[in-house]
């Protein structure tokens, strides 16, 4: 048998032997690979992880027009993150019945898709109804949490009288209503968000009341939110059709509040940054009214959990959304810049929304056309608060601070329709709105 014959690359003293210059050579390469790979990856996992949630929901709990479990699955078969269930002052805990006739239409799709051995209830034949018991949230978490993929929050719509409302969110109680008359709204307020820091700190749980729909029955004025100096999130947008979030042509929109609140706050150095959220405030899930999928909060956590999300809803490591969709939001104490994700044939438009320092934050009364002061409503202040201070038509949009700005906020629109889900109407364009950030250097 022949031997084998090693060449070598060279016919020198200190040649390599082919066969080893082949395994180094492979060796590079097998290496090359996995350094590429690692760096792809690190750079996959640089990219923010969003989580879509709902933050104001109601079920038969309350005066919602559906079963918890069924509300759960709409929202997990819609593409959400998380779900916080918020009924009127209760939990969905303990032992609840609701009436229904024999009839009612949405009972016999429960029982259909649910079964009778999941469905608890009692005949009233002379009355002609059907006695059901609401499951507990316990009850039907199981069915539609998945680790990493679908949270279930317990909380409470704490409603106190005269439409001042305030969402709590996990939380294992009911916060109590706080009675009062309707010249008492701002201390309901005060008192609700009292009782939610006694909560905290009883319980080590990092959760903050947020206001619900200020202009609801033109309920809340920004001077009432600027007397309240921790109350540190609000419903900038609230889907349900009779909350006003525009305001109208003698009274101030949400937008419109959130900047004076901002405003005053920072002039005066009483109060923290106000945060907003969107959300559903979902009642009706069958048509009509207000139904589910649009409005929603997307926070930055790499963490599917009741702790991690409010940990950065806390910090405002979030953003609100009726439809427009971010890639990034990045602020390095100075210049703050965002990724929009592109549509196909959309555009968008960023406002770089702003106080400058300075600024007279002088309130006056609010007057009708004839001249006549509006009661009950948020005063007149001056137009150099919350202007626009840039805006851009870029799908990277950014802004540096010039160190003259109490603080800056962003607003993003979209040429898209906003579109409800459930009925088909028309609620005006897709909009996103960031938090306001303060220059740090």
């Amino acid at each position: 048998m022949d031997k084998k014959v090693v060449r070598s690359v060279s016919s020198g003293r200190n040649s390599v032997p082919a066969n080893k210059k082949n395994r180094g050579y492979f060796y590079l390469v097998f290496l090359s690979v996995i350094i590429i790979g690692l760096a792809a990856g690190s750079c996959k996992n640089s990219e923010p992880n969003w989580l879509r949630g709902n933050m104001h929901t109601h079920t038969f709990w309350s005066d919602g027009d559906e079963f918890p479990e069924s509300v759960a699955r709409w929202y997990k078969e819609n593409g959400y993150d998380f779900l916080a269930m918020t009924d009127h002052n209760t939990i969905l805990a303990g032992e609840r019945w609701k009436n229904f006739p024999e009839d009612h239409a949405t009972l016999h799709k429960y029982v259909e898709e649910y079964g009778t051995e999941w469905v608890e209830m009692h005949s009233h034949e002379e009355e002609g109804t059907q006695r059901v018991r609401l499951k507990t949230l316990e009850e039907f978490q199981s069915m539609y949490e998945e680790p990493g993929k679908f949270l279930l929050v317990m909380g409470n719509e704490i409603s106190n009288p005269h439409s001042v409302h305030l969402l709590g969110f996990h939380q294992d109680r009911v916060i109590p209503a706080i009675q009062g008359t309707v010249n008492e709204r701002e201390e309901m307020i005060r008192r609700t968000v009292e009782n939610m820091k006694a909560y905290r700190e009883e319980t080590g749980i990092n959760a903050h009341p947020a206001l619900a729909h200020p202009n609801f029955r033109w309920a809340i004025t920004a001077e009432m939110m600027l007397n309240v100096p921790e109350l540190r999130f609000f419903e900038v947008f609230n889907g349900h059709p009779m909350v006003n979030n525009t305001g109208d042509e003698s009274r101030a929109s949400t937008d419109r509040i959130w900047d004076i609140v901002l405003a005053n706050r920072l002039i005066s150095g009483d109060g923290e940054l106000l945060y907003g959220l969107a959300t559903d405030d979902a009642h009706n899930y069958h048509g009509g009214g207000a139904g589910p999928g649009r409005g929603w909060v997307m926070v930055r956590s790499e963490e599917l959990s009741p702790e991690a999300i409010l940990d950065a809803i806390d910090k405002g490591d979030f953003y609100a959304s009726t439809g427009v969709k971010l890639k990034d939001i990045q602020f390095n104490g100075k210049n703050l810049k965002i990724k929009i994700e592109p549509q196909e044939g959309i555009e968008f438009t960023t406002e770089f929304i702003g106080t400058q320092k300075g600024v007279d934050t002088t309130g006056k009364p609010t007057l009708d056309a004839e001249g006549n002061e509006i009661e009950n409503t948020t005063m007149t202040y001056s137009g150099e608060i919350g202007k626009v201070l840039a805006s851009s038509q870029s799908l990277t949009p950014s802004y540096r601070f010039t160190g003259d700005e109490l603080y800056v906020r962003i607003r993003i629109t979209s040429s898209a329709d906003h579109i409800d889900p459930n009925t088909g109407k028309l609620l005006g364009k897709q909009r996103a709105w960031v938090q306001p950030h303060v220059q740090t250097n």
